[in-house]
């Protein structure tokens, strides 16, 4: 499966095949708690880790399961709860510091750092 919300060689492959625009809205059917959206029907309002097992049941049942296959593979949880992180795109905006780097630097110099050796 390819899912370009959510991560970042999903997305360039995605772009490079012409199935999203570079800078365009991505498909997206995950909320902010983790659950799919009305827009999975068959899986709507469940979390998308607990949905695994009945995708692939349903993917099997529909003839469109080609291979099944576990990967052993390091996977971020969260620090303070240990529970597993979804990366997923959001809204944002980015500085384009080399643009302004000169005046980054001299305001710099008439900054007051505590402690001063940060500023260097």
């Amino acid at each position: 499966h390819q899912a370009p919300a959510f991560g970042e060689d999903d997305y360039r492959v995605c772009v490079a095949a012409g199935i999203i625009i570079k800078g365009g809205d991505l498909p997206c059917p995950v909320d902010a708690n983790g659950k799919f959206t009305k827009d999975v029907t068959d899986f709507a309002g469940q979390h998308v880790k607990d949905a695994d097992k009945g995708i692939c049941e349903k993917l099997k049942t529909e003839g469109k399961l080609l291979r099944k296959d576990v990967y052993r593979h390091s996977y971020p949880f969260c620090w303070r709860s240990d529970t597993p992180l979804i990366y997923k795109a959001v809204p944002s905006w980015f500085v384009a510091v080399e643009e302004i780097k000169t005046q980054l630097v001299e305001n710099n110099k008439k900054t007051y750092w505590v402690p001063d050796f940060v500023k260097e």
